[in-house]
């Protein structure tokens, strides 16, 4: 995941110039830096219906696919998606949906955040699509490329994803949210803030701004150094129009982190507070003026009307690349800071989408 905006590579270098390969290269040497292993918790890669959950939780832990409309060059359009429901469901439930990072699955992002376990105690299903090898070598969400056949065709796949689910009958359609990790959280916000009327709240971790990026490379320099323009200038460049439907919009991110540098966790609440047409004054707090704070501890910043928030943003001090609160023995989960799982759900469980 901490390659969260690197597609194929070794195919992109074949295709790019001896500047580009330099950046390129630069890119592969920084991030060589952190241990990209896989985590040695994976289970099998094509796993039966019915398998254990992760973490051996008694609710259902069940495969499914969802079939696309084809596209010119696509060979298998279809989205795979882990699902699981709690043991003691009844009745029609809440759903969050989970993007995953970048060399992550299903499992490994269940078994870090914890979400299942959650969603067993406090009675809500969890959807975990999986982005495919054949779309990224590394399974990372194409947040920077959003070209009717690149991220804009996931973004897609995911909307269609969420009207699936809001048409079965153990589903609330109006209490579907959306959380992401590192790439997965900048897909999220992208699906979140393009299709506003399909997702009740959306929780973003470790995300990158969005629109500030159209290729591999200038994805590096958002990941690095955010971005120089108004957060709010960038939600056209990303297809999004503010002043849709509500959305509301938990930031999580660690203050530590030297993977996507933790501005982006501020752009993009501004981003979300540009959308619901809420004061920005984030834009004129910067960070470093705030008192510090403990390595594990958090400060927060809320915004919002009608004394309901719509906008929470988290930094979580001494907190790097990782998901706050989770399972440490995950790559990409860490146990420093608040619970991330519980603080999203906290925050989902106060919001509905409202009827067309």
């Amino acid at each position: 995941m901490v390659k969260s905006m690197s597609t194929d590579w070794e195919a992109q270098l074949r295709q790019i110039g001896r500047a580009q390969f330099r950046t390129a290269k630069q890119f592969r040497s920084w991030l060589g830096r952190l241990d990209m292993a896989q985590p040695a918790t994976r289970r099998s890669r094509n796993p039966a219906v019915g398998d254990p959950a992760p973490g051996d939780l008694p609710g259902a832990w069940q495969s499914h696919s969802l079939g696309l409309a084809p596209l010119p060059g696509e060979l298998v359009p279809q989205l795979s998606y882990r699902l699981y429901i709690p043991s003691r469901a009844k009745g029609a439930l809440p759903v969050v949906v989970m993007l995953h990072g970048c060399h992550q699955t299903p499992e490994d992002l269940a078994a870090g955040t914890g979400m299942n376990a959650l969603a067993e105690r406090e009675g809500f299903i969890v959807v975990y699509p999986q982005q495919p090898l054949r779309r990224s070598v590394h399974r990372c969400w194409q947040w920077f490329d959003l070209a009717a056949e690149e991220g804009g065709r996931e973004a897609q796949a995911v909307a269609m994803l969420i009207d699936e689910l809001a048409g079965r009958p153990d589903v609330r359609p109006d209490e579907i949210y959306l959380a992401g990790l590192s790439a997965g959280a900048a897909m999220a916000a992208v699906v979140a803030l393009r299709y506003p009327q399909k997702v009740a709240a959306v929780g973003l971790h470790s995300g990158v701004v969005i629109g500030a990026a159209d290729s591999p490379r200038a994805g590096l320099k958002a990941m690095q150094h955010g971005s120089t323009a108004e957060p709010a200038w960038l939600l056209d460049a990303a297809g999004v129009s503010p002043g849709g439907p509500e959305m509301p919009a938990i930031v999580v991110h660690g203050m530590a982190d030297d993977a996507v540098h933790p501005v982006n966790g501020r752009q993009l609440a501004r981003q979300f507070l540009a959308y619901n047409r809420l004061d920005d004054r984030l834009g004129t707090a910067a960070a470093n003026d705030a008192p510090p704070v403990p390595d594990g501890d958090f400060r927060e910043a809320r915004f919002g009307r009608w004394n309901r928030d719509l906008v929470r943003l988290v930094e979580v001090a001494g907190l790097g690349h990782a998901w706050s609160g989770g399972d440490g023995k995950i790559r990409y989960h860490s146990e420093t800071g608040p619970n991330a799982s519980e603080l999203m759900w906290q925050f989902f469980r106060q919001h509905r989408r409202a009827a067309a």
